[in-house]
């Protein structure tokens, strides 16, 4: 292990976000065990144990620990999100101030004349200029705010102290499937401002691609015509110029200029190349996440629809499709402890060159 996974490492372990997926992929683990004791069971004659000692299934005291491990799990999760509706309707308010202002500032007025007129006058007032991706950003980020307010609301009732409650555990369940509820509507539509985005990424993304063969054309056609590189012609002797010799010298001397602008062409193409090869990069790598993100959101929705009984699964699917899309966010917030930790050493090694030098 590098010294930088070591520290991306820590980073993710002492992290909220990072913790609480971390929580999460063990409950989702348990709740599989639970479902599919046979399971790990299966692997036990794979590391020697006789086939004949294995259990079938698991004793009902063993049930009982893992049921009791994974409600422990669940209220730990809680912890971490007591506060979390707080960080969600804020998210949707800067989305829409930010959408709104980048609207304004390239002077889409927000209802116009001719949207209203397409789109009718409630849908025109509606989108206001933001955009479709934004406004499904906009309301999942809310319905999500709702789900966890629900969470905090029920928190107190969640801890089963006995004499200690707020809503009674039956009128606490009954907030918490209104929760799901909320839960289940924000994912469908993080889902559908995924798959928006993933295809406004893959029209950005052949577009840049098309640019990129176009520049690479026109950078080789520049390099051709400029054939084999010129030496600058030395001026002509004084002597050579009183006789009327210093013709071939200006010819030499404007094919070397049509060379070096032809290079100077090139040149400019190649930087420019290479802006568009790092730009086409970063799309793709923006279209991966955002892809990602929204197959986990995918997989998610059958957390909230076993809830409030909107899915037909069963409780040991449900635990895979938790368990995975548990691991796809747990990678996102991964690569962004990564990128924390390599600003942090930029920053140390942007201060210690000042004082070494």
């Amino acid at each position: 292990m590098s010294q930088n996974t070591f520290h991306q490492f820590i980073k993710f372990s002492t992290d909220a976000y990072g913790l609480e997926r971390t929580l999460r992929f063990l409950q989702s683990l348990t709740q599989l065990l639970l479902s599919y004791p046979s399971l790990p069971l299966a692997l036990l004659p794979f590391l020697g144990f006789p086939a004949e000692k294995i259990p079938r299934t698991l004793s009902p005291r063993k049930k009982l620990t893992l049921t009791e491990l994974k409600s422990r799990l669940s209220l730990g999760r809680r912890y971490f999100r007591l506060f979390r509706f707080l960080e969600s309707f804020s998210q949707a308010f800067d989305k829409y101030i930010e959408a709104s202002a980048k609207s304004k500032a390239e002077g889409k007025p927000p209802s116009s004349g001719a949207a209203k007129a397409k789109a009718g006058l409630a849908v025109g007032l509606l989108l206001g200029g933001v955009g479709i991706e934004k406004w499904l950003e906009i309301l999942s980020k809310s319905f999500n705010g709702v789900y966890y307010c629900a969470e905090t609301a029920t928190f107190v009732d969640e801890l089963k102290v006995d004499g200690l409650g707020v809503w009674g555990r039956e009128l606490a369940r009954k907030v918490m499937k209104e929760g799901n509820r909320m839960w289940f509507f924000a994912l469908i539509l993080a889902v559908l401002a995924g798959g928006w985005k993933v295809g406004r990424l893959g029209a950005e993304i052949a577009q840049t691609r098309r640019e990129v063969r176009h520049l690479e054309k026109e950078v080789r056609r520049e390099r051709g015509a400029a054939g084999p590189t010129l030496v600058k012609p030395p001026p002509p002797q004084t002597s050579s110029r009183s006789k009327g010799g210093h013709g071939g010298w200006e010819e030499q001397q404007q094919q070397w200029r049509e060379q070096e602008t032809r290079l100077g062409r090139v040149r400019v193409g190649e930087e420019k190349l290479e802006e568009l090869r790092t730009k086409l990069d970063k799309l793709l790598d923006t279209r991966y996440k955002a892809g990602r993100r929204a197959v986990a959101d995918v997989l998610d929705m059958a957390v909230p629809g076993k809830a409030v009984g909107w899915v037909p699964f069963s409780t040991g699917v449900v635990s895979a499709l938790m368990l995975a899309s548990t691991w796809l966010t747990g990678l996102e917030v991964w690569e962004k402890c990564g990128e924390s930790v390599a600003k942090s050493e930029a920053k140390g090694e942007a201060k210690a060159k000042p004082k070494s030098e």
